[in-house]
């Protein structure tokens, strides 16, 4: 997988604008048409969360899914290309540069909507130093070859699972850690409502914050018109780790509501609570 991914990664950072866009057309009508993958979590999770809409905006909202992440995995397979000419515009970084000049280190909590690799990349353009936190992927060729795009602009990279002291280290050198926290937390979670649904919600960057007495700010990205707004919110943390859990998850769901297409419906989000 290794070599194939980056096989494919050189013809993308080397294909004219007409090849780039008929690849993005293959595999876009291969996800959707051909395989049809994870189309019944897709509906089954914009049903949950926007249960009065039609059958024709389940079906609208979720082929513009496709088209949207088909895009975003290109253009991530085939970096630097489409990140060095992306519009990113940072509405309000003073935010989260207050909260750097702490000293403290910062984290920031995200969720898997829109663009979210090349916000970190914007903000490592900003010298802003990162680490990330991820899921170890299944295959092992496929995770080394993600992993060695994000090192481009994530100084570290963690699995999620591993040592925690980790963590601490990276605030204390005063970086943003990055957390989203937008998946099932299965039986280890915060119970906490997101669309209305008690959702098992992962409470760590939380906790995390209230022990190292850091800086907890939410950060979004939104495609609009071609251009990508990046917004911060920082978080009180003087309250519960339940109200504070509740606090980001409401802003998520907020950022969702505005573009359901630039969510990640793939995941099985209510996996604890429903069936799917």
């Amino acid at each position: 997988m290794y070599f194939f991914l980056n096989a494919f990664s050189l013809y993308l950072r080397n294909a004219p604008t007409f090849a780039y866009k008929i690849t993005y057309k293959i595999i876009y009508s291969l996800l959707f048409h051909v395989l049809k993958m994870r189309q019944k979590v897709v509906l089954t999770n914009l049903r949950w969360a926007f249960p009065n809409k039609d059958k024709d905006w389940y079906k609208k909202t979720m082929k513009l899914c496709y088209k949207f992440y088909t895009k975003e995995f290109l253009d991530f397979l085939s970096f630097p290309r489409n990140y060095k000419h992306s519009k990113i515009i940072f509405l309000n970084l003073e935010v989260l540069l207050s909260a750097l000049d702490k000293k403290n280190g910062v984290i920031l909590i995200g969720s898997h909507f829109g663009s979210f690799d090349k916000l970190f990349y914007a903000m490592h353009e900003k010298n802003i130093d990162l680490t990330g936190v991820a899921y170890k992927q299944n295959n092992k060729g496929a995770d080394l070859f993600f992993k060695e795009i994000r090192e481009k602009f994530i100084k570290n990279q963690l699995y999620k699972g591993g040592n925690s002291r980790l963590l601490r280290e990276s605030l204390s050198q005063n970086n943003v850690l990055i957390l989203l926290s937008d998946q099932d937390a299965k039986n280890k979670g915060t119970i906490v409502k997101f669309f209305n649904i008690n959702s098992s919600t992962h409470s760590g960057a939380a906790i995390l914050s209230k022990r190292n007495k850091c800086p907890l700010i939410y950060v979004s990205i939104t495609k609009i018109n071609g251009l990508y707004e990046v917004k911060f919110d920082e978080i009180n943390t003087t309250n519960s780790v339940e109200e504070i859990v509740q606090s980001y998850t409401s802003k998520i769901e907020k950022t969702i509501i505005r573009a359901p297409e630039q969510y990640f419906w793939f995941h099985k989000r209510w996996k604890s609570i429903r069936k799917y």
